[in-house]
């Protein structure tokens, strides 16, 4: 039963993170001049409180350089260590959970 709830825990965060990113290219598309750190600060004001806390690592933009013209492409990858989720550990009757959780979205800048 404990297996069960691990297992949502890591979905439930997989969920979130997935959501972070898109919601991350989506501000860093529609904000030509916003930096890695701008984006970085609007992450966590709008992550889920499953995924906000420590264990949500600064996220990587590129391209890096600002103001991104209009009709490039740009790239927001947000990770999360799931260490604090796993309270089964990261192997369990030869099962293994992920460590951490990596989502990349890219989207055309207006």
């Amino acid at each position: 039963m404990l297996g069960v709830v691990q297992v949502a825990l890591i979905g439930g965060s997989a969920l979130a993170v997935n959501q972070a990113a898109v919601a991350c290219v989506r501000y860093a598309a529609v904000n030509p001049s916003a930096n890695q750190s701008t984006v970085d600060s609007y992450l966590r004001t709008i992550a889920s409180p499953l995924i906000n806390d420590s264990n949500l690592q600064t996220i990587t933009l590129a391209p890096a350089a600002t103001p991104r013209t209009t009709g490039s492409a740009v790239s927001v990858t947000v990770v999360y260590t799931l260490s604090n989720k796993l309270f089964l550990g990261a192997s369990v009757l030869g099962i293994t959970f992920p460590t951490q959780l990596s989502v990349q979205m890219s989207m055309t800048g207006e």
